[in-house]
């Protein structure tokens, strides 16, 4: 979880080398000779606003790092943290555009500073008192502040000694809490499970369910391939349908620890969760290869980097960071971007009012080396009625470099395309296995990138 601040003869063997060579002269023939994944979006087919439902973040603020010149640009909407960072960090946020957070009040480790209570030790002994006072101290700082957060009760309850499926004590200080909360403070939202897995969620569902302490959100984490994103989300709305409920989803952990660093891996999951219009996804926090300034290992849950967007000296920006200001300035109405490759993502977006169409596109997992070919469909009805008749193109590669910064992404085309038709298309070089993409389309004269 990352939510935690811590050969038998000469004969044969010439054959078996025979083979060795021609398998792999095979297999690089097919890859040389791969063919081009082509990413088509579809100008008039709108699908709602764009909403920016993956600009969440987890923990990894404090009340003065980072700058907020590097908060700003990525203009955050949701961020989830034990009661010490949402405590310290509300009014910066707040600040800086967070409307919602996500409150955590138990884990599977104790931190008194932090007012993490260890979940291990709920009712131990029969005893709830000292979870139900941890309970009751963080409401009452929440309301003497008059805060707006939403109640997240447990974080990876399945990741506890005795995971809550087994644990008759854990599901009793869910309800517990639950029912506190809500007597309390009439119209609480309470957040959940908050489970390390999807498939570990609705046996969780089932139970609470039949006890009476369903969450108002449905929370659950999600750490693999962007290209099934939306099939869990899809199953989770078909399920709550079948129980006749009706209840907002919030993936409250996203990117895994194998992949945080990688550059169209992450396009590829904002893309997802834009696409799947939830109430948010917010970024998780992982051990970090670049730093080991502590125990030779330090887990960007517990510095100010922004789960990492960050490089370990607080300031170089990675690759994702550039990746999420790149989906911070798409705004107006979401245009549908298809592939032809489950390894290829898009997301489009366009600005009726400034007449400027933005993609962000990723692969993960493609290695071929033909160039992406974008296909733009309906480009006559979405650019009429303006002065300048001829588009232009902007591109930058946003290059996967592993967990190293990234000055800036690099810039691969500067051009006119052509004279506004009803279908346009052009070839993006450079783009690569685990790379990313930031295009601008437009009515304009000069590419001009935020920085």
């Amino acid at each position: 979880m990352s939510f935690i601040v811590r050969l038998s003869t000469l004969r044969a063997g010439v054959s078996f080398l025979a083979i060795g060579l021609l398998t792999c002269g095979m297999v690089l023939v097919c890859v040389a000779w791969s063919r081009a994944g082509t990413i088509t979006v579809d100008l008039d087919v709108e699908q709602g606003a764009m909403n920016h439902r993956a600009s969440g973040y987890l923990v990894s603020v404090d009340p003065s790092q980072p700058s907020m010149d590097l908060i700003l640009p990525l203009k955050p909407t949701s961020f989830r943290g034990n009661a010490g960072y949402v405590l310290h960090n509300y009014d910066r946020l707040t600040e800086a555009g967070v409307t919602e957070f996500q409150l955590t009040l138990g884990l599977v480790f104790h931190h008194l500073a932090l007012q993490i209570f260890d979940i291990n030790q709920i009712g131990m002994d029969g005893n709830f008192t000292p979870w139900l006072a941890h309970v009751n101290h963080i409401i009452d700082q929440v309301m003497e502040r008059r805060l707006s957060v939403l109640w997240d009760i447990y974080n990876e309850p399945d990741l506890a000694a005795l995971p809550i499926g087994e644990n008759e004590l854990l599901k009793e200080g869910w309800r517990l809490a639950y029912q506190h909360i809500k007597q309390r403070i009439p119209g609480a939202v309470i957040v959940g499970p908050s489970v390390s897995r999807f498939r570990l969620l609705k046996p969780f569902l089932e139970w609470s369910q039949a006890y009476g302490v369903f969450p108002d959100v449905v929370a659950y984490h999600e750490y693999g391939d962007p290209s099934g994103a939306l099939a869990y989300v899809s199953d989770l709305r078909a399920y709550l349908k079948a129980q006749d409920l009706e209840r907002p989803i919030s993936v409250n952990e996203v990117l895994g620890q194998e992949s945080w660093t990688n550059a169209g891996y992450t396009a590829g999951v904002i893309a997802a969760y834009e696409r799947a219009d939830i109430l948010s996804a917010m970024r998780a926090c992982w051990p970090d290869p670049q730093d080991t300034s502590r125990d030779n290992v330090e887990n960007t849950c517990d510095n100010p980097t922004l789960d990492g967007l960050l490089y370990v000296d607080r300031q170089a920006k990675r690759p994702g960071w550039h990746i999420y200001q790149t989906y911070a300035e798409m705004q107006g109405v979401r245009v549908a971007a298809t592939t032809d490759r489950p390894s290829l993502h898009a997301l489009a977006a366009l600005d009726k009012t400034s007449g400027t169409l933005r993609l962000l596109l990723g692969k993960y997992g493609d290695y071929s080396t033909e160039e992406t070919k974008v296909i733009l469909q309906h480009v006559d009805r979405a650019f009429a009625m303006r002065q300048r008749k001829i588009l232009h193109l902007c591109a930058e590669q946003i290059p996967d470099v592993g967990s190293g910064p990234l000055d800036s992404p690099t810039l691969t085309i500067d051009q006119d395309l052509s004279e506004v038709s009803e279908e346009l298309s052009f070839t993006l070089p450079q783009f690569y296995h685990s790379d990313a993409y930031r295009i601008v389309v437009g009515l304009f004269e000069h590419c001009q990138f935020p920085r």
